[in-house]
């Protein structure tokens, strides 16, 4: 269980982000990195050097490692616990289509840009188009 610490309301976004790539191959190496960064922040996790709610100043030598092997060069060591949230990343042909109740989601959208994508954020609360979102 994760607990998160700090202030702040409901913070129940129902957020969509939809990165559309130019093909499909494109979207899913995307995917994969995210998966592959997301992955490696969970080992930091466990070994205590990452902390939700606890954002830190400074890379830990296996996160500058993983990103410069990731070739990503513009997420902030503050942003990378935005990876350990409750995100749900899914690939659609030349899509991904990225689910949460998180606000801060800007280490994602860095990705996705980073990589190509064209990029559509909404709120499901008020576009409800459950295709995308999760349904209200």
């Amino acid at each position: 269980m994760k607990v998160w610490y700090g202030y702040g309301t409901e913070h129940s976004m129902n957020l969509v982000m939809i990165g559309r790539f130019k093909d499909a191959t494109a979207a899913e190496r995307a995917h994969a990195l995210i998966k592959k960064l997301t992955a490696g922040l969970q080992v930091e996790e466990e070994a205590g050097r990452l902390t939700i709610g606890e954002p830190s100043n400074r890379f830990s030598d296996e996160v500058l490692q993983l990103l410069s092997d990731l070739n990503i060069h513009s997420i902030g060591p503050a942003e990378l616990e935005q990876f350990l949230y409750d995100v749900t990343v899914r690939r659609d042909g030349d899509s991904i289509k990225v689910t949460t109740d998180e606000t801060d989601v800007q280490a994602l959208l860095k990705v996705l840009l980073d990589k190509g994508a064209r990029i559509e954020v909404y709120s499901a609360h008020d576009y409800p188009d459950t295709s995308h979102g999760r349904s209200t």
